[in-house]
């Protein structure tokens, strides 16, 4: 098993699809399905059901799905964790914010960020409350 298995497997279920997984691979849809098939040989049992488009889980793809996600965080942070002894601080920066953040310039702070850690990236998430609730 390899990790761009994995990694197929895993975008392919994000993506509902195999057309859309092979748009976010920057691959064709064939090395997807062929990549799926060579898979589910190895392991010896089906991981999709296909029915025309759409895709559905089996038992053993539902049990491999938090699995294959773990081993491709693990193995990132294995990658990253050889970069910052070899070059400098490497990976992925999380934010979450709720959309009044006051006096602060997110964008200018992650700007600045960027600049200084060129190799990270970040994704940024703005969550704002519901004023019902209150």
């Amino acid at each position: 098993m390899e990790l761009r298995q994995l990694a197929c497997f895993v975008a392919v279920v994000e993506e509902s699809g195999f057309t859309r997984a092979a748009a976010r691979l920057h691959v064709v849809q064939s090395a997807v399905s062929a990549t799926i098939a060579s898979l589910e040989r190895e392991l010896g049992a089906p991981l999709l059901l296909r029915t025309g488009r759409q895709i559905a889980l089996t038992d053993a793809g539902r049990q491999l799905l938090p699995k294959a996600r773990a081993t491709l965080d693990a193995a990132r942070a294995a990658r990253d964790t050889v970069h910052e002894v070899i070059g400098g601080i490497r990976g992925t920066l999380r934010v979450g914010t709720m959309s009044s953040l006051g006096m602060i310039d997110l964008p200018a702070v992650l700007g600045q960020f960027h600049r200084e850690y060129p190799e990270m990236s970040y994704n940024w998430r703005s969550w704002a409350p519901d004023p019902r609730d209150s």
